[in-house]
C-alpha cells in the first residue's frame, strides 16, 4: 500500500486530508452504507490547524458475513483526529461466517493523525478478522488506537468465538512493526479484565528519548483504577507501544487519554 494507491470500489469510506494556508481541509470524503461523515470541527487548541471528524454507522453494529473497508490519507502537513459515536457491536456470526474490517491509513511528511475509534463490544459467537495497516512517512506522527470488550446480553459469561487482528506499520513501503493476535474466546481466569486495548504513539525521535518516555509512561499507569498497562519502546525505533487490559471501559479509555495527552504535550 503506497499514499498513491488507486481507489477500489470495495472501501465504504475513503476520505483525504489536505493542509491548505493555516488549515487542514477534507478534499476527499466519499462514503457509503454503514458509514455516515458529517462537517469537520477545529477542537485541538494546542494544534489550530488539525480538523476532527466524528464516523458514524447507520446501524451501528456489525454482522456476521460483514466485510468493511476504510482508508484514510492525510497529505504533507495536514493534521486530522477521526473519532466514533460510540462503542461499536460486533454481533454472533453463523458457523462458518467471520466479520471482516480492513483500515488502511496513510500519513505523509509532516502530517499527524489521531485515529481514536471507540472499542468494539464482542457479542456471544463473534467471529472478527480485523487488519490494520499503516503507511507512515519519516517524519510522520500518529497516534492509533485499538480496543475491545466482552458483552453478554444474557449475563451468562458467553464469549466472542474468534478475534485474529493484525498491525502492520509500514516506511516507504516497508514494513517495521508487524503485531498479530488470535485469539479463540477469552480465558476464564481473565474475566475480571474483560476490556483490552492499544495504543501506538508513532513519533520520529531519538530511542532513548523514546524509551525515557515508555519509563514513565509505565510508571504513570501504575497507579491507574481498575487498570493493568505497560509501555515499551517499538522496534527500529518508530515509537512507543501501549498495552491495556482493564475491568471498565472508563478505565481503559482514562488509560488512552492519559497516554495520549503525556506524549502529546511533548510532542507540541
Amino acid at each position: 500500500m503506497t499514499a498513491h494507491e488507486p481507489l477500489t470500489d470495495l472501501r465504504q469510506l475513503d476520505l483525504r486530508f489536505v493542509r491548505r494556508g493555516d488549515s487542514t481541509v477534507l478534499d476527499r470524503r466519499i462514503f457509503s452504507w454503514p458509514y455516515v461523515i458529517a462537517r469537520t470541527f477545529a477542537l485541538a487548541e494546542d494544534l489550530p490547524h488539525q480538523r476532527t471528524v466524528i464516523l458514524q454507522t447507520a446501524g451501528g453494529a456489525i454482522h456476521g458475513g460483514d466485510t468493511l473497508r476504510q482508508r484514510l490519507q492525510l497529505d504533507a502537513g495536514a493534521a486530522a483526529e477521526l473519532l466514533t459515536q460510540g462503542a461499536g457491536a460486533v454481533h454472533r456470526a453463523h458457523p462458518g461466517e467471520t466479520t471482516r474490517e480492513t483500515i488502511e491509513l496513510a500519513v505523509a511528511d509532516g502530517a499527524w493523525l489521531d485515529y481514536l475509534p471507540q472499542p468494539r463490544i464482542l457479542f456471544p459467537d463473534a467471529a472478527l478478522v480485523q487488519r490494520l495497516d499503516i503507511d507512515l512517512a519519516p517524519s510522520a506522527i500518529a497516534f492509533v488506537a485499538d480496543a475491545f470488550t466482552l458483552h453478554d446480553p444474557l449475563g451468562a459469561g458467553r464469549l466472542f468465538r474468534s478475534l485474529q487482528s493484525s498491525i502492520t506499520v509500514r516506511r516507504d513501503g516497508e514494513p517495521v512493526f508487524i503485531d498479530r493476535a488470535d485469539i479463540a474466546g477469552m480465558p476464564r481466569h481473565f474475566a475480571h479484565h474483560s476490556c483490552h486495548g492499544s495504543l501506538l504513539i508513532l513519533a520520529p525521535r531519538d530511542p532513548s528519548t523514546l524509551e525515557g518516555w515508555a519509563l514513565e509512561l509505565s510508571s504513570a499507569l501504575q497507579g491507574e483504577e481498575g487498570l493493568y498497562a505497560a509501555a515499551s519502546l517499538l522496534p527500529s525505533g518508530i515509537g512507543i507501544g501501549l498495552r491495556f487490559a482493564a475491568t471498565e471501559l472508563r478505565h481503559l479509555r482514562a488509560a488512552t487519554d492519559l497516554a495520549r495527552q503525556f506524549a502529546r504535550r511533548r510532542l507540541l
